[in-house]
């Protein structure tokens, strides 16, 4: 009975880890490489979480979202507020589409469709 259990658990996991696409940076700049170089991000629920664990200090970071199932759904969290080394801050990912300028709302969006990317990262200065 253990085992039942157990295996419906993991099977249950499995189909949960089912969510969004954190897509890789694919500039070739060296500066903007050395830039994102250790910053990481998550998202849940319409907040993007980015930390910085890499060399420099941020002035601002935007992270844009796109849809696998809606080609007019877009999204952007900014961070404009700088983001020093090895601090952590949120920020709300607003939505809209092509079609017009108003926010959607969280509730109409397939989350687990998303995905998402650096748009831009600049350094601050000292």
């Amino acid at each position: 009975m253990k085992k039942i259990v157990l295996a419906f658990l993991l099977l249950m996991g499995g189909l949960s880890v089912q969510a969004q696409t954190y897509q890789p940076v694919t500039s070739k700049n060296k500066t903007y490489l050395e830039t994102v170089k250790g910053l990481s991000y998550t998202y849940k629920n319409g907040i993007i979480t980015l930390k910085n664990n890499g060399k420099y200090n941020l002035g601002t970071v935007s992270i844009i979202a796109s849809s696998k199932t809606d080609a007019d759904l877009f999204g952007i969290a900014l961070f404009e507020d700088g983001l020093e080394k090895g601090q952590t801050v949120q920020a709300t990912v607003y939505f809209t589409t092509g079609k017009d300028n108003h926010e959607i709302p969280l509730k109409t969006i397939d989350q687990n469709s998303l995905i998402f990317s650096f748009d831009k990262a600049v350094r601050a200065v000292n």
